[in-house]
């Protein structure tokens, strides 16, 4: 009987065993499923990712080439006013003094714009003179003869056809091919503009011709990868014929004859820019795009086993990990199966019913803590220290108590495709994140081993740190930053090589006071957005600011014209003040780039002169601005017009009232989750750029910043005086989702909104 007891229990337990595994074994098929689901979607948006890159960088390139023909355009126009060149294409005689005199003048004129050969994809330009014969450069005037033989040691054969296509009228504004007139294998294009000195009759007197170099060109397309084989051909969308083409070593003549004869029967999918097909069996990625003018249309033709070879071996990679992971998972399955069967006995009941109120205790402690450290990192970086007495509070609470010490901060960031981590279940606290835990505890260990373990650590986002790091004062400024330096550079080579973690930061200036440490933050973001390829640390002192192009964007411009209509003298005198630091002081620009600067200035003023109507009682100060026009262009006089414009507009409402009037506007609606920089605009008649620009200015804060701090503080007195679920708590708070909610109030307070209620919880159970 005994035995046929334990043989029913043994097949009891075989049976009870078969059903554990048979469930799991079923919830892994599931999760199988999935996966090769989530895996055949991204793949697929992987490979639009790919073809979304290569349009953009097609893009750039082919808008890169036309604002340099613009450009061209515009050195022609330039050239055409000056008086000595007017004076010179209507002359047909060379035998008179006159004749060399506005020759020489006009080289002289010509000179002026080399350095603008550097900035274009030109090697030479020159003016062609019909009347007489002549072509003229900065630095020559040569019968057209001798310039073709000697100048430009062309084919000899070839002159009469030179010179027959440098008198067609057909070919103007457009892109001649000069490979059958070079003795060597040098080829260039030519482009010609006309130059006519009478705007009644539109004869053309004269033209410029330039010739840009193939070599130029290709380095204007030199960020798009051809793999050795691909090619870009453009055509023109008028005639349908091909203006140029770049190539790459094994490049197929007969694949970009086949591409153009079937351009016309190509079929874009959904208006999209680039298509998958067949060219002589070979399966290539075509990308389209077009230029500013609708003039040419570029084809990017690559590869399409080249341009997919990271997403092949990622498939090869994935099957063998599901394969693993198949394997790894039965035995854990067998495993669990197993000791889930045995009876689960609490033998510490009684031990943790004593223990209660001192776990109570501890767990509080536990949780207070981190939550005061994350708000005083938060207050330091964030310049919200209100005086003295706070500043020693959070510095003993820090331990930052030596006056021998001088603060600054390192701000290091990773790349956030490198991060691989599930979001947190705040429904099951049992289900943990040991990805990101993983992520962040590496990340933290190579920060303390390289830089000492008395640093703090402030996690500004999931992939962005901001370290506190002291230096001892008698330490100078450069040390201090070579030492900094030195050791990032060892910690960066440390996680790339041992975790294939990129890490990149950048380092503001020192400090005494804890209260101006907002300041080193600010600038170690700013030194961050300098970092270029091929770098991963820069330092605020080391910045090195662009001398080849001036600072004054669109958005300046409408910021200034913006400005002058609502007659705010003090923030014009501010833009003025930006243009001159950023323009004269920070960096020292070249004569010509300031003229630039000048003139595009000078027309944001006129564009804004002329949009104000003349009256009676302005007509004395529009008189004094249309003279001040016709001196000659400094910034100073810019600023003096500016201010004039100002006086002839009404002055809204004071900066600082509007801003507390919008203020009291979000306090009122905060819970609307469609408040935004638009509305805000719409409700108050401003425009955006200038609410955020007065915004921050008064408040000393960005508008989403300042919604958002609104938001958690509300957040924070729900959690602590309210039983709203914490799930359903983004409904009273103008959050479009419970994620974004817990999201922001974590990157704000340095914990989840769920342990704020428990900690409220677990007090309020201590009180009673």
């Amino acid at each position: 009987m005994k035995s046929c007891k334990i043989n029913n229990n043994n097949r009891k337990d075989a049976v009870i065993l078969f059903q554990f595994v048979t469930s799991y074994s079923i919830l892994l098929i599931i999760i199988l499923f999935m996966g090769m689901f989530l895996y055949q979607y991204g793949l697929k948006d992987a490979k639009n990712d790919l073809h979304k890159q290569n349009n953009s960088m097609l893009n750039k390139s082919a808008a890169a080439l036309d604002d340099s023909i613009s450009f061209m355009n515009t050195l022609a126009t330039q050239i055409s006013n000056n008086n000595s060149l007017r004076s010179l294409v209507k002359m047909d005689n060379t035998n008179n003094t006159a004749f060399h005199r506005n020759a020489l003048d006009a080289m002289t004129f010509l000179v002026n714009f080399y350095p603008f050969e550097t900035l274009l994809p030109i090697q030479d330009y020159y003016i062609y003179l019909p009347k007489v014969d002549y072509l003229l450069s900065g630095s020559t005037l040569s019968e057209q003869n001798i310039f073709y033989r000697y100048n430009k040691s062309f084919e000899q054969n070839e002159f009469s056809n030179w010179l027959a296509m440098m008198n067609s009228e057909n070919n103007y504004r457009q892109f001649i091919d000069m490979k059958d007139y070079y003795q060597s294998d040098f080829n260039s294009f030519l482009y010609k503009v006309p130059m006519t000195t009478s705007y009644l009759t539109g004869k053309t007197d004269a033209i410029v011709c330039f010739e840009i170099s193939i070599a130029k060109l290709k380095e204007m397309f030199s960020a798009i990868n051809l793999f050795n084989k691909g090619f870009i051909v453009v055509t023109d969308n008028t005639e349908h014929k091909e203006v140029f083409r770049i190539t790459s070593e094994n490049t197929r003549e007969d694949s970009i004859s086949l591409l153009l004869s079937q351009i016309d029967d190509i079929s874009w999918r959904h208006s999209k820019d680039y298509i998958e097909m067949k060219l002589n069996h070979d399966s290539v990625v075509v990308t389209r795009a077009q230029s500013k003018n609708g003039q040419w249309t570029y084809y990017l033709v690559q590869p399409s086993d080249l341009v997919f070879k990271e997403l092949n071996s990622y498939q090869i990679a994935f099957f063998i990990l599901i394969v693993i992971t198949c394997i790894f998972c039965m035995m854990l399955i067998y495993y669990f199966s197993k000791r889930n069967m045995r009876p689960i006995i609490d033998m510490k009941t009684e031990l943790a019913s004593s223990m209660k109120q001192n776990d109570s205790l501890v767990l509080e402690l536990e949780q207070q803590r981190p939550i005061i450290y994350n708000s005083y990192m938060s207050r330091i970086i964030k310049g919200m220290i209100a005086n003295e007495q706070e500043a020693e509070e959070i510095k003993g609470f820090l331990g930052l108590n030596d006056t021998n010490l001088k603060y600054s901060i390192l701000y290091a960031s990773v790349y956030e495709n490198q991060i691989e981590f599930y979001m947190e279940d705040t429904e099951n606290r049992s289900v943990t994140d040991s990805k990101l835990q993983d992520y962040r505890e590496t990340i933290r260990s190579y920060l303390y081993e390289y830089f000492g373990n008395d640093i703090l650590i402030y996690e500004v986002s999931v992939n962005s740190f901001a370290i506190l790091l002291t230096t001892d004062s008698s330490l100078s400024l450069e040390d201090s930053n070579q030492m900094i330096k030195s050791r990032f550079l060892e910690l960066h080579n440390s996680l790339m090589l041992e975790h294939s973690i990129w890490i990149f930061g950048g380092l503001g200036n020192r400090n005494h006071q804890l209260s101006y440490l907002w300041k080193s933050y600010q600038q170690a973001m700013e030194a961050v957005s300098f970092i270029h390829e091929g770098h991963v640390f820069q330092t605020y002192m080391d910045i090195k600011r662009d001398k080849t192009s001036y600072y004054y964007p669109l958005e300046m411009a409408q910021q200034l014209s913006n400005f002058i209509h609502t007659g705010n003298e003090k923030q014009v005198h501010e833009i003025f003040r930006i243009i001159k630091k950023v323009n004269f002081d920070d960096v020292s620009l070249p004569i010509s780039l300031i003229r630039w600067l000048l003139s595009d200035i000078r027309n944001t003023l006129l564009k804004v002169r002329f949009s104000i109507p003349a009256t009676k009682e302005n007509q004395h100060i529009l008189d004094s601005i249309d003279a001040a026009f016709q001196e000659s262009k400094t910034l100073d006089l810019m600023e003096e017009i500016s201010i004039k414009l100002c006086s002839l507009h009404e002055k809204k409402a004071e900066g600082n009232r509007l801003i507390v009037n919008i203020q009291s506007y979000i306090k009122e609606n905060y819970m609307d989750s469609s408040l935004s920089l638009k509305k805000i605009s719409e409700v108050f008649d401003i425009s955006e750029s200038y609410f955020s620009y007065l915004f921050k200015a008064e408040t000393k804060q960005n508008f989403s910043e300042y919604l958002e701090l609104i938001r958690m503080d509300q957040a924070m007195i729900l959690l602590k005086t309210t039983n709203i679920n914490v799930s359903d708590m983004y409904l009273e708070l103008g959050y479009n989702n419970a994620n974004s909610f817990r999201r922001a109030f974590k990157k704000i307070h340095g914990v989840s909104p769920k342990m704020i209620r428990e900690a409220s919880l677990a007090t309020e159970q201590e009180s009673t």
